[in-house]
């Protein structure tokens, strides 16, 4: 039989308390985390002052625990080694073969929505979508999705050029946002001869920090009046479990 490695307890313990205060919104005082995490005090306070020492944690002027600059600075690095097509692959893979549609993957640009993967339908439905092209950010549900959880710094030189300042295009389209961040995904209903697929969804993936770093997409719907429910579940799901996996704190 395999003799289980021992381990070090105390490495165990320190990365279960580095766990709690990174998923903590607000300082927190020492007895209360004592209590939540069922340690003593004179424990978790040695922990907590090593912490300190090489900025795992911060206090506030009240003496409250928080997470510090180094957990921010870890969390960056890794970050920046992760490989965003790798990373999403087995997602967009599987969200595929749930729906039966195509999917994508699409990260922001000056030009806009740029696709950066795309896995055509299992069935054989002519959609020509190819890696390098940019949706449109008004009448694509990626530029929807990525304006509606971006600043509106980034995007207002496409809007101005797409629009042309028309009040009805630009009121439907700061509509759409709304509904679009209300819900957490962003939905083209209607055919547009300049982007594939006859309909699409898209969803956020948001980093540790709370920046929406790409989007992902399902394309086609075309045997559909409408899409259905189990497609927008199965991409919303999708787009969570990305964004936790990356180190983004969903409030429930």
């Amino acid at each position: 039989m395999e003799k289980k490695n021992q381990g070090i307890q105390s490495v165990e313990q320190a990365f279960e308390i580095i766990d709690f205060f990174s998923n903590k919104n607000h300082p927190v005082s020492l007895g209360e985390a004592a209590i939540e995490m069922d340690i003593s005090k004179s424990k978790l306070h040695k922990y907590l002052a090593s912490f300190l020492r090489i900025g795992i944690v911060t206090q506030d002027i009240n003496g409250h625990y928080c997470h510090g600059s180094k957990l921010i600075e870890l969390g960056a690095k890794i970050l920046g080694h992760t490989d965003i097509l790798h990373f999403c692959e087995p997602e967009l893979q599987q969200l595929r073969l749930e729906t039966q549609e195509a999917t994508a993957l699409a990260v922001w640009t000056t030009q806009g929505p740029m696709i950066v993967r795309f896995l055509e339908s299992p069935y054989p439905v002519a959609i020509s979508f190819r890696v390098g092209f940019h949706a449109p950010l008004t009448q694509s549900s990626v530029g929807m999705c990525f304006a509606a959880f971006s600043p509106e710094e980034a995007y207002q030189h496409l809007l101005t050029a797409e629009t042309q300042g028309e009040t009805a295009q630009l009121g439907a389209f700061k509509q759409a946002l709304t509904s679009a961040k209300d819900q957490g995904y962003a939905i083209r209903n209607t055919i547009n001869p300049s982007i594939p697929g006859a309909k699409a969804i898209s969803a956020p993936i948001f980093d540790a920090t709370g920046n929406i770093i790409a989007c992902i997409l399902i394309i086609g719907f075309k045997q559909q009046e409408a899409i259905q429910e189990k497609a927008i579940q199965a991409i919303c799901a999708s787009s969570k479990r990305l964004s936790q996996q990356l180190g983004h704190h969903i409030n429930t």
